[in-house]
């Protein structure tokens, strides 16, 4: 008999004998997750205990679960989620987090899961968990030549759809699946070069990203009678997963949507939480100080490149689509959900965070009235800055207020004299914007740029790359230009160019320019910020439309780019006058 036909004969006989319904696969996937070292076994009996110490009779009478308000109560007692409204409002997105991904891989877009409404049974949390961590699902699907790989793009993206409780517009559905169909020929590749060969693009003619989930799994969790005996290979199960797509009405991925109003009750704890929450307090008054970074970070996740003026962005106006998602989590704030992992492991597994995660830093010890940098700015730096930088031992170097600047020479100085890597924060109100992008800067609203050099000295005349910086952190970031306010951004700088210099400008004088001062022709695809007039001025120019940077190729970007616009807010100017500049470095002890 031909593989091909003993292996359509063993799916068959699964069919026909019940072993591939949504029960049994859940609990072969159970029993997966409870043999491996996706919970190993020094995490068993703290889980068990974690749940046991909350959990309530369910209202079937069907064993015990752990309810909403008692999941809630378990991050508030044993990982400081803050007990203000706002916490307990974060505490409800993550439960119901937890509760989609427990129905993994057949996911529900509406109505709720009944172990939402009802409560999460033991193997429910834990499945929830296992999904939800970013160190554990490698342990429970099988990855090889007769698999796929999986990517941290996986793991990002059941994240949102964890999230997403609406629906996109019809009339942008379109738009939004041809987007994530680059992303994921883009996405598949991101792991080690050894295993390159061993990837599959997860989306294409049979199903998207979600219905190869349901392949990963239909594999992973088969039926082997003997070690010795060949699994079936993963393609041979697409059949049998569009028949169970179909059956469960398991949604398609560019229909989801995450609402922004629930992102920023979440982020808003998020930031909260970046910095050591034993540190601050974070229930007094609640976290209305935390309003400004959050909505400068959910406007991250909402900027849509608008080159054709077409209605796909604003019937998205209001909610955020995966490719949007991934892209800012990717660039803005990569490290915006530690605090949520460290929150889970706490709770449920009694450790400070996963492996991969690092504990959360102290905040700077020192901040002074009116500075720039508040907590909040600062949990805004670590979201993008957290394994190159620890801001328990941040302190301001250099201070200014309009209208007493230094000399450029001597601002140029300041920032090359630091102890240690530089960190240049420029704050004013905005004067002229110039957008051809989604969300334009409103006349008079609140701006703040900043330089990032982790070599100060060295970086204005050659950017230097990471492996230069520091060979053995392989989280070190290199010199990048980024924004805070109204939206968070990155623009990482390119390794050999001239990060910054004093030029003459066309007004006679001289202006401080980081991103170089070439056409606009080898500028595509790059930001060039300018400060002039002494100091009191700043313009940005983002030339971002056209970058093909969701393939990952870099022949569209002009010659001279220094710092690397984004890919989703098209070109633009902007213009403000410079109210203050800080410079901060870390000072060890």
């Amino acid at each position: 008999m031909g593989d091909e036909n003993w292996t359509t004969k063993k799916i068959n006989d699964w069919v026909a004998q019940g072993t591939l319904t949504r029960e049994c696969i859940l609990s072969r996937l159970d029993d997966r997750i409870w043999d491996s070292y996706a919970i190993p076994p020094e995490e068993k009996p703290i889980l068990e205990a974690a749940f046991a110490s909350a959990c309530t009779r369910a209202p079937s009478g069907d064993g015990q679960v752990l309810t909403e308000s008692a999941f809630i109560s378990l991050l508030q007692r044993k990982a400081a989620l803050p007990r203000c409204p706002e916490g307990v409002e974060a505490g409800r997105v993550i439960y119901a987090s937890v509760a989609y991904l427990s129905t993994l891989p057949f996911p529900r877009h509406a109505p709720q899961p009944s172990c939402q409404l009802h409560g999460l049974s033991l193997a429910q949390l834990t499945r929830g968990l296992v999904w939800a961590l970013p160190d554990r699902t490698k342990y429970i699907i099988e990855e090889g030549e007769m698999s796929r790989m999986r990517t941290r793009f996986d793991h990002q993206r059941l994240l949102f759809q964890s999230l997403a409780t609406t629906t996109v517009p019809l009339v942008a559905q379109g738009e939004i699946q041809d987007r994530a169909r680059l992303l994921a020929r883009r996405h598949a590749f991101d792991v080690p070069e050894e295993c390159r060969d061993m990837c599959v693009v997860n989306h294409d003619k049979d199903g998207d990203e979600i219905y190869h989930d349901l392949l990963d799994v239909l594999y992973s969790t088969q039926e082997v009678q003997h070690p010795g005996l060949s699994p079936v290979r993963r393609d041979a199960f697409r059949k049998v997963a569009k028949q169970i797509e179909v059956e469960e009405g398991i949604p398609k991925l560019h229909t989801l949507a995450t609402p922004v109003q629930r992102l920023y009750d979440l982020v808003k704890v998020l930031l909260a939480l970046q910095v050591d929450p034993e540190a601050t307090s974070t229930d007094i008054g609640g976290l209305l100080h935390f309003n400004d970074a959050a909505q400068s970070i959910c406007a991250a996740f909402t900027q849509i490149q608008d080159q054709t003026q077409d209605t796909s962005r604003n019937v998205e106006e209001g909610r955020i689509t995966w490719p949007s998602f991934s892209h800012a989590l990717s660039d803005a704030a990569p490290h915006l959900f530690d605090p949520l992992y460290r929150l889970l492991t706490l709770a449920f597994l009694d450790k400070s965070s996963p492996i991969d995660i690092l504990d959360a830093p102290e905040p700077p010890h020192n901040i002074p009235i009116g500075a720039i940098l508040t907590l909040p700015r600062v949990s805004q730096l670590v979201s993008f800055l957290a394994e190159t930088i620890y801001a328990g031992n941040l302190q301001r170097m250099t201070s200014c207020h309009s209208p007493s600047f230094p000399t450029l020479t001597a601002f140029v100085q300041a920032i090359q004299n630091v102890p240690d890597e530089a960190i240049v924060l420029i704050s004013g109100r905005s004067t002229i914007t110039t957008p051809t992008s989604a969300s334009p800067t409103k006349q008079g609203e609140l701006c703040i740029f900043g330089l990032f050099s982790p070599a100060p000295k060295k970086d204005g005349v050659q950017i230097q790359a990471p492996a230069e910086v520091d060979p053995v952190n392989v989280g070190q970031q290199q010199c990048a230009l980024f924004q805070l306010a109204p939206v968070q951004d990155v623009f990482r700088g390119v390794a050999g160019k001239a990060g910054w210099d004093v030029v003459a400008d066309v007004e006679g004088g001289e202006s401080v320019t980081f991103g170089g001062s070439d056409s606009i022709e080898n500028q595509r695809g790059g930001v060039v910020l300018v400060l002039h007039d002494g100091l009191r001025r700043a313009r940005i120019r983002h030339w971002g439309i056209d970058i093909n940077s969701v393939e990952g190729r870099d022949d569209s970007k002009g010659k001279g780019v220094v710092y690397e616009a984004s890919s989703t807010r098209g070109d633009w100017e902007l213009e403000f006058i410079v109210e203050d500049i800080e410079i901060w470095s870390e000072v060890q002890g």
